[in-house]
């Protein structure tokens, strides 16, 4: 008898679905918007990454076509800031640097001779600009910016640093004869 009892109550319970759906939805919910916020958050990294580098190009053709022949670390960082939108324009995160060049063979995959835009700690280096740009020169232009992201403290990579993304853009000219 005590058997029987037991057995009634057992299928009874198994035959029970109550409350399953919301069993299902814990266990295949939480992998689901995981999943679909990594997506979105990604998507949004690579936006503001085509958004720093529009800005790169369009700032570097200040340089290229002479009109940022008296410019700084301050005026150039002032327009490129002009050329993004103000909300993703945070001055702590980004680093630019403009260096000039003997020849194109110096721009190829060899950046060993252009300064580090992070140090050794993966920490931002200072702006640098240099003095003069002539005419017919080679110029590189580099930009680093640090995109803050929830997913980089899962340590994915070499380019999660301390819950940023390190966004590059770079773009290599030779400036006109102006």
């Amino acid at each position: 008898m005590f058997y029987s009892v037991i057995g009634r109550l057992l299928r009874r319970y198994t035959r029970n679905d109550q409350g399953v759906t919301a069993i299902e939805f814990a266990i295949v919910g939480t992998p689901f918007f995981m999943l679909i916020f990594g997506i979105l958050e990604f998507g949004l990294a690579f936006f503001v990454n085509r958004i720093v580098d529009n800005a790169v190009l369009e700032t570097a053709r200040l340089v290229r076509t002479g009109q940022a022949k008296d410019f700084n670390d301050t005026k150039f960082r002032n327009a490129l800031c002009a050329n993004m939108p103000s909300i993703f324009c945070v001055h702590n995160r980004m680093v630019i640097k403009v260096d000039k060049l003997t020849d194109f063979s110096g721009a190829g995959d060899n950046y060993s001779t252009l300064p580090p835009l992070l140090d050794d700690d993966d920490e931002p280096t200072d702006d640098s600009y240099p003095p003069k740009i002539n005419r017919q020169e080679v110029v590189v232009v580099r930009v680093l910016y640090q995109w803050p992201m929830f997913s980089a403290y899962l340590n994915l990579g070499d380019g999660d640093t301390s819950g940023k993304r390190n966004l590059f853009s770079a773009h290599i000219f030779q400036t006109e004869p102006w």
